[in-house]
């Protein structure tokens, strides 16, 4: 570190997760000199709590298993995910360089699985994954063909503000065991520094619903850079967006086959139609009482079974097993394909929706440059991956915000290097 302050970086990098090791992995290609400063002391952050997924069109894998993909079409997928709230030139900047980012990858080396999947919550084929373990496989591989000459990582080293320059790059103030350290690089700055759903003050007065909320993210990602750059006049949007799981696989399958469960809050009642998206339903749990509910699974009637159904409620049950006899649910107007009779109560689970990640952040425009609060251009400020807000809209699914973090990463430091 006291070797680069000597020597002045072309770009800072905030944060060595996905975003950040692309950008500089991009921006050692073009010769520049990069500071990577990461607050932990190892690379990752959320990328290593990942599953690797990485969405992108791609051709040579898709067209041999008839799978006719496209840019557009990634474009309209995302876009319907994300009802509809993802900014279109955002968006676009994205589905258009995830073919391209995909390609870089392999060609540096890394091994991608030749399967093709659709993971659970995506609309259609475009999954893929890493040939041997999950979102720690990229921060490996990138690591290691990173130029010591060129890159230096300088982990334990918290951004905790910034400074604006008139009409050139900002100050980057840090600190490390307790020391204040001021940098400017030549060029730019590019925040990769993570989202702030650590940060239960922020998430609680962005959405107070989230209250009792576990986050099951990188601790890491606690806002302070964001702030830190709302704090010079940087612009954000879509802050009450969050994307919600379950700490449990089998119960995310159920909630996408809505013939196959009732939810039930705690006075033994039905409180939504079940065939909702499952971020709605969700946020439909979430309105109840310690924001959870009863996930009660049905499946085919057995003979030998037939009791099994004294344990629950059975009020509810009756009431639900007419509107599937009538095919019609007057309660909640659910859709007669998914009311399925005769049925029995199979088990029976506690459901309280978990944060993933947040999806709000700056405000970009599609060269990765930071927006302000009258949507000009911040000179030198420029950010990727979970920090941002708008690419991706109200939800995402599985290995969008990968993929999106790679490509913007990758876009910002080549608007950076004007390569």
């Amino acid at each position: 570190l006291r070797a680069m302050m000597s020597i002045k970086p072309d770009l800072i990098i905030v944060g060595a997760g996905m975003a950040g090791l692309c950008a500089a992995k991009t921006a050692i290609e073009a010769g520049a000199r990069v500071l990577v400063l990461e607050k932990a002391y190892r690379s990752g952050g959320t990328t290593r709590l990942s599953d690797g997924v990485f969405n992108a069109c791609d051709p040579q894998r898709q067209y041999p298993l008839d799978i006719h993909d496209s840019p557009e079409r990634h474009f309209q997928d995302v876009m319907e995910q994300g009802r509809g709230k993802s900014h279109p030139n955002l968006l676009q900047a994205y589905t258009y360089g995830a073919q391209e980012t995909f390609s870089w990858l392999e060609h540096l080396g890394f091994k991608f699985d030749d399967r093709v999947t659709q993971e659970a919550g995506t609309l259609y084929p475009r999954c893929h994954k890493p040939l041997e373990g999950g979102g720690a496989s990229y921060i490996e591989f990138l690591l290691s063909v990173l130029s010591s000459s060129l890159c230096t990582v300088a982990y334990g080293c918290e951004v905790i503000g910034l400074k604006t320059n008139s009409n050139s790059c900002p100050t980057v103030i840090a600190q490390k065991k307790g020391d204040l350290i001021e940098l400017t690089p030549r060029k730019g700055v590019l925040l990769c520094a993570g989202g702030f759903a650590a940060n239960r003050r922020m998430v609680t007065s962005q959405f107070s619903l989230l209250t009792g909320s576990e986050y099951i993210g990188s601790r890491d990602c606690d806002g302070v850079v964001l702030s830190a750059a709302v704090d010079i006049g940087a612009e954000c949007l879509h802050m009450s967006f969050f994307d919600l799981c379950s700490d449990s696989n089998e119960i995310e399958e159920l909630l996408s086959n809505p013939a196959d469960f009732i939810l039930l809050n705690d006075q033994g009642k039905r409180f939504c139609r079940e065939d909702l998206d499952v971020q709605s339903l969700y946020e439909a749990i979430l309105l109840q009482n310690n924001h959870s509910a009863d996930l009660v699974c049905l499946g085919p009637v057995k003979r030998e079974s037939n009791s099994r159904q004294s344990n629950y409620p059975l009020e509810a049950l009756n009431k639900y097993a007419k509107a599937c006899r009538l095919k019609i649910d007057d309660e909640f107007g659910k859709n007669p394909y998914f009311l399925r009779y005769p049925f029995e109560v199979v088990k029976q689970f506690k459901v309280s929706p978990k944060m993933k990640c947040s999806l709000g952040g700056l405000l970009i425009n599609e060269k990765a440059q930071v927006l302000n609060r009258e949507r000009e251009v911040m000179p030198g400020l420029y950010a990727a991956g979970e920090i941002v807000g708008g690419i991706l809209g109200e939800k995402s699914a599985s290995g969008e915000g990968l993929a999106s973090a790679a490509v913007f990463a990758r876009i910002g430091a080549r608007e950076v290097l004007r390569i």
